[in-house]
């Protein structure tokens, strides 16, 4: 054997020097092992045509407002006139696919631009748009898309804002939303945590470590006639902690400095909440990283500005823990091996496989799509959020793989966050919809499982069932974390019940929480920037609204951002209990199905009526919840 002792490392060859290399550098394919998704999109899972025509509508609605913002006249009676000129531009140009069914579309509609123009609706566009769709397919219809917006884009308003109405002057057709009149308040800011996008980061705590010393002055000086310690007996501190970030690579894509923020931050119920009017968390403290001797402790009695730039890097934290984990990682890549498990194990007429078809529409597709053009070099998370591309690839996976399926169910999420006592936290309507809309679906799933499986052991003795089991979990199968019970099969309906149940409510109304949210709420870049553009360190000095400007994104990022999230969070295709006439065949299932379609409009006469007490909160009525992740 040689000798790698350090008195020999003079002697060495170089197969030595290289054989000392491999031993000491070992690759570890381990750590984070790839995630499942198809290498290959099967024929049958192309996106349906019903679809297509929404996202169609809705590329029409981004391509006007986008065209009137940058080269139109923002608004004027001569909008059609802007979008008929534009067009025959693009016409002219060819910038549009060459493709036959395409072709003859445009032969078509050039006599109307020529002579009548464009209709009220834009129905021309609309046609146009989803010929590309439909003749083209999504692939061809990016490389288009890139030229029109060369096209697009050539006057539009780049470098920081001046002001903030600078971006109210991105939505012309749009409408400004909503959340652009209070999105720097202290209480939207709280809100956000429970009834936001990503409502599934606070978490209470009894005491804060040493990373983030908040001192009881500090928190007197907030909370007033209060006590740190009480507060955290009492079981109304809640902390927001975005360690997962530290030491993420900020990016640079397309061609200026990016940052992203570990945050923490720290929030509480004020005490002696009245049960008639219950009292919202308040936010009490923020520390921008992770590290208390470099990053100051800040609270709404600093500075103006300063805690202004404090709370949108939490945001910042927010965003891209919300796009990479939450959204993508947790419902995309989460039910994914689902559907390919399914398929290659168990038959069209499996009672399983009949039950969750439906709930498996367009993912693959949708999955397939993003990680192609989405999540890809270049693509729009790349060019949006806050770190490298790998990075974002990375924490995605890694949100993945630390959510154990066993205890991702939605009580048990809850009660693992100590956030399911409704006394000691009154406000969250997350918790509160989520949980009617998630016993709804678990009787659904219990009714029609209990039609097939009359107990434990017909369970254990179903093969295929336990077959598809396995390749969900197994490492060379779906690579679900902690999926199974004992070596990986199903023991008990019970168990079955609670599986299922998982599946379709992340892929229906998990998604559409963390989902639409992005088209009302991440539109407006100030309220929820997908990066910073200042370093935390401007925190150690007097912070100005200048520091602020520069700190949320450009105007043409910030254009970027509105018409993708806009995209993600428009396109609603079919509804949660809405399946096809006579899709189960059995008699048997149709009173299940009939009390399943019943609890849910129980449960959307509910959620109105909990609107009248409490600040809208509508992303999980089921009329709003679509069957499947497709989108």
């Amino acid at each position: 054997m040689t000798d790698f002792s350090q008195n020999n490392q003079n002697n060495f060859t170089l197969a030595d020097k290289l054989e000392l290399a491999r031993q000491e550098y070992q690759y570890n394919y381990t750590h984070i092992p790839p995630i499942a998704m198809v290498d290959k999109l099967p024929s049958n899972e192309n996106f349906p045509t019903g679809w297509l025509r929404l996202l169609a509508r809705e590329l029409k609605v981004v391509f006007i407002n986008t065209l009137i913002a940058n080269r139109g006249n923002r608004g004027s009676e001569n909008v059609r006139d802007d979008v008929r000129l534009f067009l025959m531009e693009v016409i002219a140009k060819g910038a549009l696919p060459f493709n036959l069914g395409v072709t003859a579309r445009v032969l078509e509609i050039i006599p109307n631009l020529l002579l009548t123009g464009i209709s009220k609706d834009f129905s021309e566009i609309d046609d146009l748009i989803f010929s590309i769709l439909r003749e083209s397919g999504l692939s061809i219809f990016q490389d288009s898309l890139n030229r029109v917006k060369s096209l697009l884009y050539e006057k539009r308003s780049t470098g920081h804002a001046s002001s903030l109405n600078d971006y109210h002057k991105l939505f012309p057709q749009m409408g400004v939303p909503k959340i652009a009149e209070n999105f720097s308040t202290d209480e939207q800011f709280a809100y956000m945590r429970v009834a936001g996008y990503n409502p599934v980061m606070i978490e209470q705590v009894n005491k804060l470590g040493d990373r983030f010393p908040v001192t009881e002055a500090q928190y007197q000086e907030v909370m007033g006639d209060d006590s740190l310690a009480a507060a955290g007996e009492e079981g109304r501190l809640y902390l927001a902690d975005y360690g997962i970030l530290e030491g993420a690579v900020n990016g640079t894509f397309p061609s200026v400095q990016k940052y992203i923020y570990a945050p923490f931050a720290l929030f509480a119920v004020p005490k002696n909440t009245n049960s008639d009017k219950p009292s919202l968390m308040l936010p009490v403290a923020i520390q921008c990283g992770q590290n208390p001797q470099d990053n100051p402790i800040l609270t709404p009695k600093s500075d103006k500005y300063a805690w202004l730039f404090a709370k949108t890097i939490v945001q910042i934290a927010d965003a891209n823990y919300h796009e990479a984990v939450t959204h993508l990682g947790r419902t995309h890549l989460l039910v994914g091996p689902f559907v390919v498990a399914t398929h290659r194990q168990l038959p069209d007429s499996h009672p399983v496989n009949i039950l969750l078809r439906p709930h498996f529409e367009g993912t693959l597709a949708i999955n397939d799509a993003a990680q192609r053009r989405l999540i890809a070099a270049g693509g729009g998370v790349d060019k949006l959020l806050a770190s490298t591309i790998d990075n974002s690839r990375v924490l995605a996976a890694v949100g993945l793989q630390s959510y154990g399926f066993n205890e991702a169910m939605l009580p048990k999420q809850l009660e693992k966050r100590r956030v399911n006592d409704t006394e000691k936290l009154p406000v969250y309507p997350y918790r509160d919809d989520a949980l009617l809309i998630w016993n709804a679906i678990h009787t659904w799933v219990s009714d029609y499982l209990s039609i097939y499986y009359q107990n434990d052991a017909s369970v254990q003795n179903d093969t295929k069932l336990q077959n598809w089991a396995i390749e969900a979990g197994a490492f060379d199968g779906g690579r679900i974390p902690d999926f199974g019970q004992k070596y990986g099969l199903i023991q008990t309906l019970d168990y079955l019940i609670d599986a299922i149940t998982l599946i379709i409510f992340t892929a229906s109304a998990q998604h559409a929480a963390v989902n639409f949210p992005q088209g009302d709420m991440m539109n407006y870049a100030p309220a929820v920037p997908l990066a910073g553009y200042q370093p935390a360190s401007i925190l150690q000095e007097k912070v100005t609204e200048e520091d602020y400007l520069n700190l949320i994104p450009p105007l043409e990022q910030a254009q970027e951002q509105l018409n993708l999230v806009h995209l993600l969070g428009s396109i609603y295709y079919k509804t949660l209990g809405d399946y096809s006439d006579n899709y189960f065949k059995d008699a048997l299932v149709k009173p299940a199905l009939q009390a399943f379609r019943n609890n849910l409009t129980e449960v959307e006469a509910t959620i109105h009526q909990r609107n009248q007490n409490r600040s809208t909160y509508e992303y999980l009525l089921p009329s709003k919840i679509p069957q499947s992740i497709n989108i």
